[in-house]
């Protein structure tokens, strides 16, 4: 129940992919970036492109206590 890093720094233009091998579903969401991932079930994955530089702080929209951070360079 925890997004492994919780912290990673990458360029802009970069592409992002989050994998979930939990057995429960889960989503990368940062509401104020406009960014949701929908659902990713079990062995499901899903892109983000780096586009703005900055921090961009998310959640599990489904599991609030887990928590990361995507740092654009």
């Amino acid at each position: 129940m925890k997004f492994v890093p919780d912290r990673l720094e990458v360029a802009v233009g970069d592409r992002v992919t989050w994998t979930n091998r939990d057995f429960v579903p889960h989503s990368v969401t940062a509401k104020e970036r406009g960014i949701e991932s929908g659902d990713l079930t079990e062995g499901k994955s899903w892109t983000y492109v780096a586009r703005t530089r900055g921090e961009i702080a998310y959640i599990c929209r489904l599991h609030p206590v887990m928590h990361g951070t995507l740092v654009v360079k």
